[in-house]
């Protein structure tokens, strides 16, 4: 008697346990579509975190069918994050903006790759004494600031490989592709492979 008791029990917590992960997955995708631009079809998995520190919704804007497991995030004072149509980015991947980060269409980015187009924190020290005294939130990089921001430009049709890091001011051409590992900070041709720290013209690519 006592068995089916508590086996009944186990069930009863194991279906409310169910509905809190339920709801707290609802709550968190109704998140990310209030505070950023998605079409319909954008699919959010439950590793992705969306962190729009803006007032504006479409400083983060992604394009239809688009996947993200990934990390957007734009400060408070500034920033812009636009993703393109098809794109595919994976878990652990960062993507910050103080500036403008553009990604095109079908665009696959794979895990931990690192995308920042500013210098932060700023290289003053006493900024970032300022700095440690306000929460990330609220800090106004740029007004003053020593920190230095410059757009990002991936176009369409790029690769980027696991555990690569895109530097500010850069364009990756149509096509491209980043090796794995590959630190960028300079521009990339079209339908070129690249490589190394930092990455240098492996060689080009078929049309």
């Amino acid at each position: 008697m006592w068995h089916r008791i508590s086996r009944r029990v186990d069930l009863f917590l194991l279906r409310m346990a169910k509905r809190m992960d339920l709801l707290i997955e609802m709550e968190r995708l109704s998140y990310a579509r209030r505070t950023a631009a998605l079409d319909p079809t954008v699919k959010i998995y439950p590793t992705a975190q969306i962190r729009n520190f803006s007032s504006d919704p479409k400083a983060i804007t992604v394009g239809a069918y688009t996947h993200i497991e990934c990390q957007l995030m734009v400060f408070g004072d500034s920033g812009r994050i636009n993703i393109g149509e098809w794109c595919h980015i994976t878990s652990g991947t960062r993507i910050w903006s103080q500036d403008l980060i553009s990604i095109g269409n079908c665009v696959g980015i794979a895990h931990w790759v690192d995308i920042h187009d500013a210098d932060y924190p700023p290289v003053g020290w006493e900024e970032r004494h300022r700095d440690t005294l306000q929460p990330p939130i609220l800090r106004k990089y740029g007004v003053p600031t020593k920190t230095v921001s410059k757009p990002i430009i991936i176009e369409d049709d790029v690769w980027v490989g696991f555990k690569s890091t895109i530097h500010k001011g850069v364009r990756i051409g149509k096509g491209a592709i980043v090796a794995a590992g590959s630190v960028i900070v300079e521009d990339v041709p079209p339908l070129t492979l690249v490589a190394g720290n930092p990455a240098k013209v492996v060689r080009e690519l078929k049309r």
